[in-house]
């Protein structure tokens, strides 16, 4: 494992150092060591000695050059070293080999994300009825891909919201953003409206409510059901009447402004992660592009389906092919990669929204195309290193391999030994072992990490 450890350091020239520690086990103990990058010297030494369970320091020896007080770079040291742990363990349910991408603050938005001048946010009430109404519709959309494992699905706190409308108690603000057609996306309360949108429909019925008791089990308006397993008129017109308050994004609010609130105004159960909220900002046809793409048999032949389909992953690796295949294309205007891939996703997700049906059926044919080809490459070792998916590899060999003839590939000699060249370029090549290791994200990394690519897939071609 590594560690990644900003500190304060005397007589260099930037504010802090990034201290690259890796974790060597002993056999009772696992030492932290720094590797070899500058600064260099005993007055630079860092070495951190953990238990075996990586829980506890047993000892630290720190160089005369090091400002940090000790008992900081213990304590960021150990929240880093949690923080690892557990985004290994994500990474690999994913069905992804975990890489040692450092975490920045730093945004590329150009703009202040706050700033009145940008953001317009309108406050609107709908009737339960006119909402129901724009559902039906399809003019709101409260089925996103991921939608069904954010739904409520305890019966008495679904019955005990429709109690609240009943009783008239006020039913907390909804946040929807609206695009240029005029459909609406959730921002924040998705679950709530499919909970009112459900009953209104009769897809369940009241069951543990605290004051109307005299409501239990019954429907919204179930006509296939006698008249007294409903509710009153009174009451499915009061629900019918309600007005529901919607603070809307309007379409002419920057994109990045819409992924920022989105991140601070979700409050749902579980945290959506960076691909699920672009997942609620894409429209339809960029959500059937990235489903057409992972339902693909070439990619789940070439990934051996174990990419998650969970929370996105396997959505967000197809996203990335895209984004650099139209950076590659020249076709992103003045979208740059500048070393976060989310912030890159973000905006690149934004330019698929307005892609003609050619352009994303080409992305679509592109894809296909270096799927099949990674298979008669690699097999079943294909974007790996060890058992899981190497992003790195996915990413470059992908951008590689859709501009090649699959009969060139399947007529070289050499498309035996794909897999040893590659092998051995990694175990010969410290910096590209690095590029597709640690920092994969960085600007140099995917440099370096696609030019490999080309240099061993030309190798195999002109034989």
């Amino acid at each position: 494992m590594e560690i990644i450890l900003p500190l304060q350091v005397l007589d260099v020239d930037v504010e802090s150092v990034d201290y690259r520690l890796i974790g060597t086990e002993e056999k009772q103990f696992v030492l932290w060591v720094k590797t070899d990058e500058e600064p260099t010297g005993e007055d630079y030494k860092l070495e951190i000695e953990t238990d075996s369970d990586m829980k506890n320091i047993i000892n630290i020896i720190i160089g005369s050059k090091i400002e940090t007080p000790e008992q900081d770079i213990k304590d960021v040291f150990l929240a880093l070293l949690l923080e690892a742990e557990f985004d290994k363990q994500t990474d690999e349910a994913d069905g992804f080999e975990h890489t040692h991408d450092k975490k920045t603050n730093v945004s590329l938005k150009e703009y202040n994300p706050y700033d009145p001048k940008l953001i317009r946010v309108d406050t609107k009430p709908f009737s339960v009825e006119h909402v129901c109404k724009l559902i039906t519709a399809k003019k709101l959309d409260i089925s996103p891909d991921f939608q069904r494992e954010f739904v409520w699905t305890e019966i008495t706190r679904k019955s005990r919201l429709i109690e609240s409308i009943m009783l008239r108690i006020p039913i907390p603000v909804f946040y929807l953003s609206q695009d240029e057609d005029g459909n609406y996306q959730v921002v924040d309360g998705i679950q709530r409206l499919t909970v009112i949108n459900d009953f209104v429909n009769n897809k369940f019925r009241l069951k543990n409510l605290e004051y109307l008791t005299t409501l239990e089990g019954k429907w919204f308006r179930n006509p296939s059901k006698p008249t007294d397993h409903s509710i009153s008129q009174m009451y499915s017109g009061r629900i019918e009447e309600t007005q529901l308050f919607f603070n809307i994004i309007d379409p002419s609010t920057p994109e990045q402004v819409k992924y920022d609130i989105f991140r601070r105004i979700n409050t749902g159960g579980k945290t959506l992660n960076a691909q699920e909220i672009r997942n609620c900002l894409s429209n339809v046809k960029t959500r059937q592009l990235l489903k057409d793409m992972v339902e693909l048999n070439s990619f789940l032949q070439a990934t051996r389906g174990s990419v998650s389909r969970t929370r996105m992953a396997d959505k967000e690796m197809a996203l990335r092919f895209a984004a650099f295949y139209l950076l590659d294309k020249g076709r992103l205007n003045e979208v740059e990669y500048k070393g976060s891939m989310d912030d890159f996703l973000d905006l690149v997700n934004e330019v698929i929204n307005k892609l003609n049906d050619k352009i994303r059926n080409e992305i679509l044919c592109a894809f296909d195309v270096a799927m099949k080809n990674a298979f008669i490459l690699f097999g079943d070792s294909a974007f790996r290193k060890v058992s899981f998916i190497n992003k790195a590899l996915f990413l470059s060999w992908s951008r590689q391999l859709h501009k090649v003839n699959s009969e060139l590939l399947e007529n070289s000699p050499l498309v035996c030994n794909a897999k040893a060249m590659l092998n051995d370029r990694i175990n010969s090549d410290a910096l590209y072992n690095r590029s597709i290791s640690t920092g994969t994200n960085d600007i140099w990394s995917i440099d370096k990490a696609y030019e490999i690519a080309r240099l061993v897939l030309e190798e195999i071609i002109n034989v």
